[in-house]
C-alpha cells in the first residue's frame, strides 16, 4: 500500500460558554478552538483550563476520501500543541500516491465502526464515558469535518456540559460516578448520524435508539473519580447529544458511602452543537443513619400480620451505617415484619401510614434511598414534614432514590420531624438510608 501524506489546517474552533444553567446565545455549529491538555500521557485531542484543544502527534483521525467509504486510521504527524500540520495514512483507495479527488470527509475519535454514507458521517457519542482531569473523555468527543481540497476544518457535533461541584462544609468530598439522565427520557447518547451537506453547519440526529443518560465513571484503576477537599471544587464534563430536552436534565451524584444527590434543572433546554453548559452546586459530606430491618429493635417488631404492633410503638435500633449511635423510629398504624426470600423487611398493615423517622439535633436531611422488594400504585411512599402528607412524593422503582437539592421543605428544614408516608399496604420496605448535613 502507498502512504499518503494529507496536510491540513485545525481551525481554531471557539468553545462558547452559556451561563451557568442558562441558554446560549450563539449560533449552533460555531467553531471551536482545540488546544491541548498539556499534562496529559496519551495522545489525544483534549480541553484545557481554557477550554481549548490542541493536537499531538499519533492523534487518530477516521478519514474518507477519494470517493470511497473506505475508513482509513489516519495519525497527526505534527508537533505536541500544534494547531495545524498533517496527517498520513495508508492508501486503500487504489489511487496513486498523492493523489487526492472529490471531498474528503474525516471524523474525530478514530472508531473502526465509523463510515460514510452520501453526505452522512456515521459515529457515535457513548452512553458510558470516562473521567480526565478538568476535560472530557477525548473517546466521547466528536468533531467532523469535510472538504474537496486538501485543508479540513473540524467542528464540534456535539454538546458539552460540565457540573462543577464544590465541597461544602470541613470535611472533604468523595465521589464515585455521576450519571447524567435527560428527564422526559430524550436520547442524548448513542450511534449518530451527522449530515456534511453544509460543512460549516454539521446536523447530528441519532441513528437508531439511543440513551438517555451518560454514565461518568473513574479512570482506569482508579476506585472513584475524584476526592475534592473541603472548600474546593472539581468540574466533570459529558460529551452528549445536541438534542432538545423538554423536562431539562439531572445529575445524580454518587458519593462514597452508597449515598446519591441529585441535581436537577427542571425547565426546557437546548443543548447547542459546540456549546457548553455550565451547571454548579455544592454538596458537603454527610452523617447516614441506616435502618435495616434485618438489626434488633428494641422492643423487637412483631414478626405476624396476625398480631401487628399497635399505631403510636416506638423502636430503638443501632444504626448500621459507621457512625453507630442509638435512634427511635414510631410507626403511625398497625404494623409488623415479615420474611421474603430470607430478607426481613418492614410492612405496615394498613394504608395510608407513615413512620416517623430519626433525625440529627441540627443537621437536616439531605437525601435519602430506600429499598423496597415490592410495592403496588402510583406512589408508594413519600416524606413529609407532617403525618398523611403527599408532599415530596418519590418515584416507584424497586430501589428508588430521592432528596433532590431542589426538593421540597421536607428535606429543607433543620430539626423538623420527617415521616416516611406509605399509599400501599403492600409496600415492604427492606432498609432506608437517611444523609444529613
Amino acid at each position: 500500500m502507498k502512504r499518503i501524506i494529507f496536510a491540513f489546517c485545525i481551525v481554531a474552533l471557539v468553545l462558547s460558554c452559556a451561563k451557568k444553567g442558562g441558554p446560549s446565545s450563539e449560533p449552533s455549529g460555531r467553531m471551536v478552538t482545540l488546544s491541548v491538555n498539556c499534562d496529559a500521557p496519551e495522545a489525544k485531542v483534549m480541553l484545557n483550563s481554557l477550554l481549548q484543544t490542541v493536537w499531538n502527534n499519533g492523534d487518530q483521525v477516521s478519514v474518507f476520501y477519494n470517493g470511497t467509504n473506505v475508513n482509513s486510521k489516519a495519525l497527526f504527524t505534527g508537533n505536541d500543541g500544534a494547531a495545524s500540520g498533517a496527517i498520513s495514512f495508508q492508501d486503500r483507495s487504489g489511487s496513486e500516491v498523492g493523489e487526492i479527488s472529490g471531498t474528503t470527509y474525516a471524523a474525530i475519535p478514530y472508531r473502526e465502526t465509523n463510515y460514510l454514507s452520501g453526505e452522512q458521517l456515521h459515529g457515535s457519542i457513548p452512553a458510558v464515558q470516562y473521567y480526565r482531569n478538568a476535560s472530557y473523555d477525548p473517546e466521547a468527543v466528536l468533531l467532523v469535518a469535510s472538504t474537496p481540497s486538501t485543508s479540513l476544518t473540524f467542528r464540534y457535533a456535539c454538546s458539552v456540559l460540565c457540573l462543577e461541584v464544590k465541597a461544602g462544609g470541613s470535611l472533604p468530598l468523595t465521589i464515585n460516578s455521576i450519571t447524567l439522565s435527560s428527564a422526559a427520557g430524550e436520547a442524548i447518547a448513542g450511534n449518530v448520524a451527522v449530515d456534511m451537506h453544509n460543512p460549516s453547519q454539521p446536523v447530528l440526529s441519532l441513528d437508531g435508539v439511543g440513551s438517555s443518560s451518560i454514565e461518568l465513571r473513574p479512570a482506569a484503576s482508579e476506585p472513584n473519580l475524584c476526592t475534592i477537599a473541603a472548600g474546593n471544587s472539581a468540574k466533570f464534563y459529558f460529551c452528549a447529544a445536541p438534542v432538545a430536552l423538554a423536562q431539562g436534565y439531572f445529575f445524580d451524584v454518587h458519593l462514597s458511602g452508597d449515598e446519591t444527590v441529585r441535581v436537577r434543572n427542571t425547565a426546557a433546554k437546548q443543548l447547542d452543537m459546540a456549546g457548553l453548559l455550565g451547571i454548579d452546586c455544592s454538596i458537603s459530606s454527610s452523617v447516614a443513619i441506616i435502618i435495616d430491618f434485618d438489626t434488633s429493635f428494641s422492643p423487637a417488631l412483631p414478626a405476624s400480620a396476625t398480631t401487628p404492633a399497635e399505631s403510636g410503638a416506638t423502636h430503638t435500633f443501632t444504626n448500621a451505617a459507621s457512625s453507630g449511635g442509638q435512634y427511635n423510629i414510631t410507626a403511625y398504624s398497625k404494623y409488623y415484619l415479615l420474611t421474603v426470600s430470607g430478607q426481613k423487611c418492614f410492612r405496615f398493615n394498613e394504608s395510608g401510614s407513615c413512620l416517623l423517622l430519626p433525625s440529627i439535633p441540627g443537621m437536616r436531611l439531605r437525601s435519602m434511598k430506600a429499598r423496597i422488594l415490592t410495592n403496588s400504585g402510583s406512589k408508594p411512599m413519600s416524606v413529609a414534614s407532617t403525618k398523611g402528607s403527599t408532599v415530596g412524593d418519590v418515584v416507584p422503582r424497586t430501589d428508588f432514590v430521592s432528596g433532590e437539592l431542589t426538593s421540597s421543605v421536607a428535606y429543607g428544614t433543620v430539626d423538623s420531624p420527617l415521616y416516611l408516608c406509605t399509599h400501599s399496604v403492600n409496600t415492604q420496605i427492606e432498609s432506608i438510608e437517611l444523609y444529613f448535613e
